[in-house]
């Protein structure tokens, strides 16, 4: 059944984006970020090597014209680069395109070129050059001379510094770098580079360029960067919060300085102190609360994630003065918050929040496999984790920019980070003593980087492994110690224990294959994917995108779920197909008649697995499951496996059945023991509620009701009642549907499970890291041959103005008007085409809920809300040019008449 919403006028807007494009550019497209910074995004130019016949001296001259360069902004890999200038005549995500990427000119030097223009604040000033990321390595020329080599300037990690000051002047400048891309670093003797393990397959430039910020920044002899402000509370109290200021302060002269550091937070509370420092010297300066009175802070402004609390933030500011004249000053943002952790017992470790223990949920992290980055398109990513509920993500080894990191500050939302499997980095026993130095340069610089900001959570020293060399470990805990490292550092993500720091108290054990709902609480002895520990990355496999984001990089033979071109879009190695999953699918739902049919089925089968898998974790929280992190969030460029959401951040039932089990007081069944349970995941008790479990059979027929008083504590759990076993008179496949709600009457939760009198069962005998075998299947053929139903469907729409963006909210009201449970209703946003027929959905579009089940006569109103400017990209402008579009909602589900 289709229902068209017709005639949406699409407003347009100018609006500013969130961060960056506020920010004025001078004439050389610099961002001048502040009096004294100037970010060097736009206007570069990049060519290869093997076209240039001129050395870095004559293509960092101010004379020199470049002709037949490609145009580009920074952050950008060499194929990035070539992509946004449309260098290739395919789509490389379409099929199996990405292989006519390899190119040999890609494992050859490309030049990075920037004309920039330097204010005349600058004038007299030390000049630094900061590259937060350059990968792998590089010689930089600035106006005709030789800053550093490729020994100096070298790991995509480091945050280096570069002192420019004799080779630049107020005007024209030119900086070049000449970067010599990584080599294996997917190999225990590569390079310290990105490594991507078995999620995606490696771009052939191995994301070689310039993968973070350059930054140019002006000094009076003595600078100051990296703010950082530690908490500590009297716990349990939060009255009082002391605080601990430090910066890193650098004198950039040959003579000795002494200066006055100056900390000011919220723009009233000061404290300064003299320091003195050696002709070149850095020095870590800090301010403790112990010595300083103003730093012990009356009723302060708390920062907690998002769930708990509101993320508010603080301000602060260090300023350097000689003489009562300012030298330099850095300001930024930071939470007032303490985060522990301590150990339940050898294999399970808790975070704490302020004192308060929190269960972790979320999901892992993945940048463009270009490693192409927007403010928005992180904001967006963010905002669709925070609508599942999630309330952490990973970052394995991928490091983000300053945004990504403000983004989740300013949202609440949590940070686990550090270093990643699973090659070059895995090894450092086969380090040459430079490589080493490269790894402990890197920990230093994201040591002073990220200690200051609000979401990081907790660091991990290793990813799979704690490193394999334990005097590295060593050495980075005396890195971290010394540069005031405030959180939880654990030595690997996985359950090994450390010659060094001892039990990680988290988990890696699997599965990252496909298993059935009932895994998650069988897994009695302790040993995989149960739900006990911390398991910092796992899975019920692949997470099929829907039939719409499928035609976008699979077309003609490829679109078929055994062919080559899929494949291709699954991982590697053990992951480099999805039959494990179409092996359950046809078992438990059918065999398929096309694809569509293929993509619909399959949205149910991601839609229970990892719900459940969420579930069982918050079922079971502190006892001693606590955390789980879905393996993984996003993916890097468009795939079959591992995500909450598509590429094209189109939402499918993998994201609706996490967002079902995360809901913030939410009631769910256990397969274990054919219960209903309440999960309470706020911080306050829920009493007065009432909880109402029904069973339908495929014709409609109730044949259980039960209704029960309940009440949950805060940040708590509680059985509510047992079901009965199934009967002779239940259908084959049958429906439980659960409702709670709260003292006033209002519904909190809904929640719908399709089940089986035949069971799925698990042969744990043959299980390993990544899977564990079926040895028999629930059988939901049944579903396939639903008498069908209709849905009445009736619609309201209004325009929600914002300050950054305006929005479209459609409300949709779906009444079942037939005597049988309408199964798998989906709700999409899309064009409505000049010929009728339905184009790309409206993406990112945010929906209260989706595939959806009805009782016969329930009705149930969901929302769905997009930013005007993100329809305007998808629907089709009136022959008049007034920009009038059709939107239509379409509707459908399995048993719907007319669909």
């Amino acid at each position: 059944m289709i229902k068209q919403l017709k005639g949406l006028c699409i407003f347009i807007f100018c609006l500013l984006g969130v961060y960056g494009a506020c920010q004025p550019a001078n004439p050389g497209n610099e961002i001048l970020k502040a009096s004294n910074e100037l970010i060097l995004k736009d206007g570069w130019e990049m060519q290869s090597s093997l076209k240039i016949t001129q050395n870095g001296t004559d293509l960092s001259s101010k004379n020199f014209r470049p002709t037949d360069w490609y145009q580009i902004s920074v952050p950008s890999t060499i194929i990035g680069g070539l992509l946004a200038n449309d260098y290739y005549d395919f789509d490389p995500f379409m099929g199996q395109n990405f292989k006519k990427l390899s190119d040999p000119a890609l494992d050859k030097p490309w030049w990075f070129r920037k004309e920039f223009s330097l204010p005349s604040n600058f004038d007299g000033k030390n000049v630094v050059l900061k590259l937060q990321g350059v990968n792998y390595k590089a010689n930089v020329w600035v106006n005709g001379h030789l800053i550093a080599d490729s020994s100096a300037v070298k790991g995509p990690m480091r945050i280096i510094d570069l002192d420019i000051t004799k080779s630049v002047a107020v005007g024209k400048n030119v900086l070049a770098l000449e970067i010599l891309r990584p080599f294996n670093p997917n190999r225990k003797d590569g390079d310290l580079a990105i490594d991507y393990a078995d999620w995606i397959h490696y771009p052939p430039d191995y994301n070689a360029g310039i993968v973070n910020d350059v930054v140019l920044l002006g000094y009076d002899k003595v600078g100051v960067q990296y703010p950082q402000v530690d908490t500590h509370f009297d716990l349990p109290s939060l009255d009082v919060a002391h605080l601990t200021v430090h910066g890193l302060v650098t004198n950039y002269t040959n003579v000795s300085q002494k200066v006055e550091v100056r900390a000011v937070l919220n723009h009233h509370k000061s404290v300064s102190k003299t320091v003195s420092l050696a002709p070149g010297e850095k020095q870590d300066v800090s301010f403790s609360y112990q010595s300083f009175a103003a730093l012990n802070i009356k009723n302060p402004k708390i920062w907690w994630p998002w769930q708990y609390g509101e993320p508010l933030l603080n301000h602060i500011k260090l300023s350097v003065y000689q003489d009562n004249k300012l030298c330099s000053a850095v300001a930024d943002e930071f939470g007032i918050r303490e985060v522990t952790s301590s150990l339940i017992d050898n294999h399970s470790r808790v975070f704490m929040i302020n004192g308060k223990r929190i269960m972790l949920r979320g999901a892992a992290w993945s940048p463009d496999i270009f490693q192409r980055r927007t403010a928005k398109r992180q904001q967006q990513e963010i905002l669709l984790y925070k609508d599942m509920h999630l309330n952490i993500i990973r970052s394995e080894g991928k490091f983000e920019d300053e945004t990504f990191y403000d983004l989740c500050d300013k949202y609440g939302m949590l940070v686990m980070t550090g270093w990643m499997c699973c090659g070059a980095w895995q090894y450092p026993e086969n380090w040459t003593s430079a490589e080493r130095a490269v790894a402990m340069a890197s920990d230093s610089s994201m040591m002073y980087w990220l200690r200051s900001k609000a979401c990081i959570m907790v660091w991990l020293n290793g990813s799979d492994m704690p490193p394999r060399d334990p005097s590295v470990e060593r050495d980075y805990l005396a890195i971290e110690k010394s540069l005031h490292w405030p959180n939880p550092i654990l030595a690997t993500a996985n359950e090994s224990k450390s010659q060094v720091s001892g039990y990680s108290g988290v988990k890696m054990a699997g599965p990252y294959e496909w298993v059935p709902p009932i895994y998650w609480e069988s897994d009695n002895k302790r040993q995989y994917g149960g739900t006990w520990s911390f398991a910092t990355e796992i899975s019920p496999g692949p997470s099929i995108p829907p039939y719409e984001s499928l035609t976008r990089f699979l077309q003609g033979d490829g679109l078929h779920y055994d062919s080559d071109d899929w494949n291709y879009h699954c991982g590697t190695m053990k992951f480099g197909t999805t039959k494990v999953f179409n092996t359950a699918l046809f078992a438990r739902y059918g065999q398929v008649s096309d694809m569509k049919d293929y993509a619909k089925k399959a949205q149910a089968q991601n839609y229970e697995a990892h719900r459940a898998m969420m579930e069982a974790y918050g079922l079971h929280k502190y006892n001693t499951a606590t955390g789980v992190i879905q393996w993984m969030g996003a993916n890097p460029w468009p795939s079959l496996i591992w995500h909450t959401f598509d590429y094209y951040l189109n939402p499918g039932g993998t994201y609706f059945g996490i967002k079902k089990a995360m809901e913030p007081v939410h009631v769910q069944y256990s397969y274990a023991n054919n219960s209903v349970a309440l999960v309470n995941s706020t911080l306050k008790m829920k009493n007065d509620l009432t909880v109402k479990a029904e069973i339908f059979n495929l014709d409609g027929q109730k044949v259980f009701d039960k209704l029960s008083a309940a009440q949950v504590g805060a940040d708590g759990t509680t059985s509510v009642f047992s079901l009965p076993a199934p009967t002779d008179d239940y259908s084959d496949t049958y429906f439980l549907r659960l409702g709670l709600q709260d003292e006033s009457g209002k519904i909190i939760s809904t929640n719908w499970y399709w089940l089986s009198r035949k069971k799925d069962a698990l042969n744990w005998s043959k299980s390993n890291w990544w899977m564990t075998p079926q040895t028999d299947y629930a059988d939901y053929k049944s579903l396939q041959s639903m008498p069908k139903t209709r849905v009445e469907v009736k619609k309201a729409r209004e325009l929600v103005r914002g300050h950054l963006r305006d929005s479209v909210k459609h409300k949709i009201t779906l009444t079942n008007k037939g005597s049988v449970v309408a199964f798998q209703i989906r709700i999409r946003a899309a064009e409505k085409k000049a010929d009728g027929s339905v184009g790309k959905d409206i993406l990112p579009a945010i929906y209260s809920d989706n595939f959806i089940q009805l009782a016969p006569g329930e009705s149930r109103t969901i929302t769905c809300s997009y930013a005007v400017k993100d329809a305007k990209k998808i629907i089709e402008e009136e022959p008049s040019g007034e920009g009038k579009g059709n939107v239509e909602l379409e509707v459908s589900g399995w048993n719907l008449e007319n669909d």
